[in-house]
């Protein structure tokens, strides 16, 4: 099993800091890397190799990355990875007066959200690609009490963990290819 779990959040300051646009794409491209560099990182979500390793420095003394001193290095260049599987917390956990503060992290996810699904549209058909093919969308409204929300938070991240951490089974038959697939789920009420 996936060993990295989310790291736990008790301070606003932690998730105010996380929520930065491009420390949010970075880190997201480093989850699709599992490791990599600055350089590389940096091409991916389109900027500068320094300002990239400057955010990848502040996410690691956020305690979500560190320096994968395992990847094969040359010179100065320098290789990272995740060390937690994101940021977890409920807003009962962050005290007071942090709705405004979880709307900015809400807000700088939902934009790199949107920008992940609009690169997948604008890359045009691939007859192809067979994984283009299982995209999906779904989306419903639902008359819930604040405890069915909440009770739909857990169960839905209960089933991204259960995917995110399976392991294949020896009797399985071989895994078909595999590819990283954005997954995001938003539920907020409606006015």
């Amino acid at each position: 099993m996936d060993e990295l779990q989310p790291r736990r959040v008790d301070q606003v300051e932690v998730l105010k800091s996380f929520s930065h646009p491009l420390r949010l794409r970075l880190y997201y491209a480093l989850a699709k890397h599992g490791s990599a560099t600055a350089t590389v990182l940096a091409k991916e979500v389109g900027t500068t190799a320094q300002l990239a390793f400057y955010h990848l420095s502040r996410m690691a003394e956020l305690g979500v990355l560190e320096e994968d001193r395992e990847a094969p290095s040359r010179g100065r260049e320098r290789y990272w990875r995740q060390s937690t599987k994101g940021l977890s917390f409920t807003p009962d956990d962050l005290g007071d007066n942090t709705v405004s503060d979880l709307e900015v992290l809400h807000r700088a996810q939902a934009g790199i959200h949107l920008e992940q699904l609009q690169d997948f549209f604008n890359s045009g058909p691939d007859p192809g690609d067979e994984f283009r093919s299982s995209a999906f969308g779904a989306d419903m409204v639902l008359e819930l009490s604040r405890t069915e929300v909440d009770l739909l938070r857990e169960e839905l991240t209960q089933t991204l963990l259960r995917f995110r951490d399976r392991q294949p089974q020896a009797a399985e038959p071989a895994q078909d290819d595999t590819r990283s697939i954005f997954v995001f789920i938003h539920a907020f009420p409606m006015r």
